[in-house]
């Protein structure tokens, strides 16, 4: 009975081990020989009389190669060597026939036999020959194994690497936008509190108010106050979502920056900056919208803040262009400010890098636009005189 791949003798991949080389015959002079034959040399001999023992010392002690007479008077040389490949898949075995034919030859060869020797045994060091290039292809053979078994463990260490830069690489984009919506928040803030003082005013006069008609005045402007609040919080709770609890879908660009401008129009830096935008509605790209909406709300916020700085009093411009090009869709954020310095551009994008004073900023926001696009195949620039204003440039690659 064959044993089961659970019972089979441990292969260890060591090329200096000795081998465990089975010669099996019923002949008493021929099994002589040939236990002379190989005596020296880094061999593990068990000379076997039948097939039976045979089968016995190859399911207790293993087998590396077997050399095997194909006619035995109990069990048949070609079955031994079925048995052999089942307890070791790199067994490599040699028959030996006194028949030599052609069926003989190609049962050997569907048996993935190493080679067959004729009877009567005119060489046996030719033999010798022979076992030992077996032996060489089964140390070869072994070694690929070990080599691909490596390879896929260092592959599998590479695939859980590469998760794990992902996972990091998804925390470091939400960690900048939190970050980043703490710069937006007295603009938020100012912008909630107008209607709400609208809201706790309108409900004092309710209380006080006699004339039903009035108060259900008052009533109607609160729910239109309530629904400005309310769309404030949308909007920052949209942006503040994680990007990863997202599925990619088809983004509609205009949409997406129209809704990143509304956010960075909300914060007070936006006072006397005039932002334009000329939009080609049908853009669209497979991605993930917040993300999508990250890069254009840094865009655009760090164009506001450098043309507040270079016109603290008004006549500061932004303006945001979109369309739709041959084999992409492109992108740009323009503003007047200041510009940025040709030794300074090429590092606009690394992380932790930041023209703004210490405190002011994380560095992280132009790396953070660098990895949303290139994340999309898609590549982003920057140009400047540095004196007159900046252009940061967006491709993304879309199939027709």
């Amino acid at each position: 009975m064959s044993k089961t791949s659970l019972d089979k003798p441990t292969v260890v991949p060591d090329p200096d081990r000795p081998r465990r080389l089975v010669i099996v015959d019923d002949e008493p002079v021929i099994l002589q020989i040939l236990g002379v034959v190989f005596e020296e040399g880094n061999w593990l001999v068990s000379s076997c009389a039948s097939g039976t023992e045979a089968l016995e010392v190859m399911r207790s002690q293993g087998v590396d190669i077997l050399l095997t007479d194909k006619n035995l008077p109990d069990v048949n040389g070609l079955e031994l060597l079925r048995e052999a490949k089942e307890i070791n898949d790199l067994a490599e075995v040699i028959v030996i026939t006194a028949y030599a034919n052609l069926e003989t030859a190609l049962t050997a060869l569907e048996l993935d036999a190493f080679d067959y020797v004729l009877k009567p045994l005119n060489n046996v060091f030719e033999i010798r020959k022979k076992v030992e290039r077996a032996g060489d292809k089964q140390r070869i053979a072994e070694e690929n194994r070990q080599l691909l078994s490596d390879l896929a463990e260092k592959n599998s260490a590479l695939e859980s690497a590469l998760v794990e830069a992902r996972n990091l690489r998804e925390e470091l984009i939400q960690s900048e936008k939190l970050a980043g919506i703490g710069t937006l928040a007295s603009g938020i803030a100012h912008e909630v509190s107008s209607p709400l003082f609208g809201i706790m005013g309108l409900a004092e006069a309710i209380a006080e108010e006699e004339d039903l008609s009035d108060a259900q005045k008052y009533g109607a402007e609160i729910v239109e106050y309530s629904k400005a609040i309310q769309e404030i919080v949308r909007d920052l709770s949209s942006y503040s979502r994680a990007a990863s609890s997202e599925y990619l879908t088809t983004v509609t660009v205009a949409q997406v920056v129209k809704d990143a401008v509304r956010l960075v129009e909300r914060t007070a830096d936006c006072e006397g900056v005039e932002i334009g935008l000329d939009l080609d509605e049908n853009v669209t790209i497979s991605a993930r919208t917040t993300e999508v909406q990250q890069i254009f709300v840094n865009l655009v916020k760090n164009a506001v803040e450098a043309v507040a700085e270079a016109h603290p009093d008004g006549g500061g411009e932004v303006y945001v262009s979109l369309a739709r090009e041959v084999g992409g869709v492109s992108a740009q954020v323009r503003d007047n400010g200041g510009g940025i310095a040709a030794d300074k551009q090429k590092l606009v994008f690394d992380p932790f890098f930041t023209t703004k004073a210490p405190g002011e900023g994380t560095g992280l926001g132009l790396n953070i636009v660098y990895r949303i696009a290139t994340k999309y195949r898609g590549n982003v620039w920057v140009e400047s005189d540095g004196e007159s204003g900046t252009t940061f440039g967006l491709r993304f690659p879309v199939e027709d």
